[in-house]
C-alpha cells in the first residue's frame, strides 16, 4: 500500500510540475494536483505512524543531549 501511494504521489508531482511549467504555478489544475498530493502525503504519514507503533522499540537506545561549557555532548 505504501509503495502504491509513493507511485501515485510521484505521478501527480510530475503532472503538477508539467502543468506548472506550461500554465504557471497559480493555475487551478496545478493547485488541484497540489491538494491531491497533500492528501496522499497525509495518508502516507498515517501509515508510517501506525507502522511505527508496531515496531519493537525495546531494542532502541535513547540518547540525551546536553550542553556543558559551550560544548555539545551526547550521553
Amino acid at each position: 500500500m505504501r509503495d502504491i501511494l509513493l507511485e501515485k504521489i510521484e505521478l501527480l508531482r510530475q503532472r503538477m510540475v508539467n502543468m506548472g511549467l506550461e500554465f504557471g504555478l497559480d493555475h487551478p489544475k496545478v493547485l488541484e494536483y497540489s491538494i491531491q498530493i497533500d492528501q496522499l502525503h497525509n495518508e502516507l504519514n498515517q501509515i508510517d505512524h501506525s507502522l511505527s507503533k508496531v515496531v519493537d522499540t525495546s531494542s532502541k537506545k535513547s540518547y540525551r543531549f546536553y550542553l556543558l561549557e559551550n560544548k555539545a555532548h551526547f550521553a
